[in-house]
C-alpha cells in the first residue's frame, strides 16, 4: 500500500500520501483500540478476578490508570510503527512539517477518545463481547457514519451542514489538515479536537465512577 501510495504521490504531491497514512492510521487505532480496551473491566468481571481487585489496597483510580496504560503502551507502538510513512512526506517537500505534527495531534486526541470510550463500555457492560460490539459500533458510525452526509455534498446537503457534520469525524479532520481533495475546503480543527477532549473527559468519569461503584462491598 506505501510503495503504490509513493508512487502516486509523485504525480499527485504530498496530500495523496497523507491522506493515505491518515485513513491507514485511523483505521489501526479503530480495529485494534476496542479489541484491547472493552475488556478491561467486563472481562475482569466475566473471569472471576474482580473479586481479587476487591480485596487489594488499590483504589478505583489506580485500577482504572493500570489498566489504561497497558492499553495505551500498545496503541504508542502501533502510531509510532506507522511514522516512517511521514518521514516519507517530509523527504518529498519539508514544508509538510506543520501539517505533520497537527495530524499527529489529532491521531494522539482520536486515540484516547478510542481507548477511554472502549474502557467506559467496558465498565457498563457484564459481556466483553456487548461492550465490544458497542465500542464498534460508535467508532464505525462517527468515522464512517457521518461520511454519508460527505458524499451528499452540494445535493442534498449543504456545504455549512456537511461541515457540522463532519466535526464529529476525527478521519475527516485529519484529512482537511492534511489537504485531501474533498476535505480541504472543511474547517475542522481545533472544534473536532475540543469535542474529542470533552468525550474523553465523560467518558473517563464514567470509568472512574462506575468502577467505584463495582469496588465497593457488595
Amino acid at each position: 500500500l506505501m510503495l503504490l501510495t509513493i508512487s502516486r504521490t509523485i504525480d499527485s504531491g504530498p496530500e495523496m500520501l497523507g491522506g493515505m497514512m491518515v485513513v491507514l492510521q485511523y483505521s489501526l487505532v479503530i480495529l485494534l483500540t476496542p479489541s484491547l480496551a472493552s475488556g478491561l473491566i467486563s472481562g475482569e468481571r466475566e473471569s472471576g478476578g474482580w473479586k481479587l481487585l476487591q480485596m487489594t489496597p488499590l483504589s478505583p483510580l489506580q485500577i482504572v490508570t493500570g489498566k489504561l496504560l497497558s492499553v495505551l503502551g500498545t496503541l504508542v507502538m502501533v502510531m509510532l510503527a506507522t511514522l516512517p510513512g511521514y518521514v516519507v512526506i517530509l523527504l518529498i517537500d519539508k514544508n509538510q512539517l506543520p501539517v505533520v505534527i497537527t495530524v499527529l495531534q489529532s491521531l494522539l486526541i482520536m486515540a484516547i477518545f478510542a481507548m477511554l470510550l472502549s474502557a467506559a463500555l467496558s465498565s457498563l457492560f457484564a459481556r466483553t463481547a456487548a461492550a465490544t460490539a458497542a465500542a464498534y459500533s460508535i467508532l464505525v458510525g462517527i468515522c464512517a457514519g457521518s461520511m454519508v452526509f460527505w458524499l451528499g455534498r452540494g445535493a442534498p446537503f449543504s456545504h455549512t451542514v456537511v461541515e457540522r457534520v463532519l466535526t464529529l469525524n476525527p478521519v475527516a479532520a485529519a484529512l482537511s489538515i492534511t489537504g485531501t481533495p474533498g476535505f480541504a475546503q472543511y474547517n475542522l480543527v481545533p472544534a473536532n479536537w475540543w469535542i474529542m477532549i470533552g468525550g474523553s473527559v465523560v467518558c473517563l468519569i464514567v470509568l472512574v465512577g462506575r468502577t467505584w461503584q463495582l469496588s465497593r462491598p457488595s
